[in-house]
């Protein structure tokens, strides 16, 4: 148990679109097979502070940001579907919320399939790190498209709806492995935790809610799998990360926190079998 006296909150784990890629590349030893690939986000119900999410999936400006080169490379090398029925306002919707009532959003990252639909909430705030925000401007459209990066999804407003989570109030964890947390709301309910190694700044998200703890890892772990038997992604695959040796230690002390405390579940943004695990919980 990481955390003690926060006020619970409600997840819901929505699956929102999938690319497909090869098996091997997103888990060393695993065989050369196309296989789909699930973008998940998570909506949050928090008793006080209403409505957030962590990352949106795919949208339907995904497609829009990719229509030209050299940004339709990313959807030339990773096909993505987004089926109606996934699509995220109409999962919020079916939940009994408006997009409108979403307050926040949190990133764990901003590669295109965590911040696909983000202009769809313009109510909403926006909490990442700077070093990936500084990161994605920094670079020109062909660097940006190799690193999985696409700007124009953006809203224009952007920066001025935005928190650095690097501001937020360090909180003291026990059983972490030397991930700092950082406290979003002031009540310990949502600590966003430090994940280093797949982009700068990438982040995780930690809740308590009615059935236990659990930690929304991004793509610090692609699947439940890849966290139990601390197995990486292909060398192919971690060559294109922004620090191979810090994934390596992050997914290692993931595995780690899962041999220690099993009933806190770490959710892969990727993961179907992780997404299972929760509904049956």
């Amino acid at each position: 148990m990481l955390l003690t006296g926060q006020p619970p909150v409600r997840l819901h784990w929505l699956r929102v679109g999938h690319c497909v890629q090869y098996e091997a590349l997103a888990r060393a030893g695993a065989p050369w097979r196309r296989i789909q690939f699930p973008a998940y986000a998570g909506a949050i119900e928090h008793p006080e502070h209403g409505w957030m999410l962590v990352d949106t999936g795919y949208a339907s400006h995904f497609f829009d940001a990719t229509r030209r080169l050299p940004e339709r490379l990313y959807r030339m090398l990773l096909p993505v579907s987004l089926p109606t029925a996934e699509e995220l306002p109409g999962q919020l919707r079916r939940l009994g919320v408006e997009p409108s009532e979403i307050r926040r959003v949190l990133l764990t990252h901003f590669h295109g399939d965590h911040v696909a639909g983000i202009r769809d909430y313009p109510a909403a705030r926006f909490t990442a790190a700077g070093a990936g925000l500084g990161q994605l401007r920094s670079l020109g459209p062909v660097a940006a498209t190799s690193h999985g990066l696409l700007p124009g999804l953006l809203p224009a407003d952007f920066e001025a709806r935005f928190d650095a989570a690097e501001e937020l109030p360090l909180v003291s964890l026990d059983g972490t492995d030397g991930f700092l947390g950082r406290d979003l709301l002031g009540d310990r309910s949502v600590i966003l935790l430090e994940l280093p190694g797949h982009t700068p700044g990438h982040l995780g998200v930690l809740l308590t809610t009615a059935t236990g703890q659990v930690l929304l890892a991004g793509d610090a772990a692609w699947s439940q799998r890849a966290v139990a038997e601390d197995t990486p992604p292909s060398v192919v695959a971690l060559s294109r990360f922004h620090d191979p040796a810090a994934t390596r230690r992050t997914l290692h002390g993931l595995h780690r926190l899962h041999r220690r405390d099993p009933e806190v579940l770490v959710l892969p943004s990727h993961c179907s079998d992780a997404a299972r695990a929760y509904s049956e919980r």
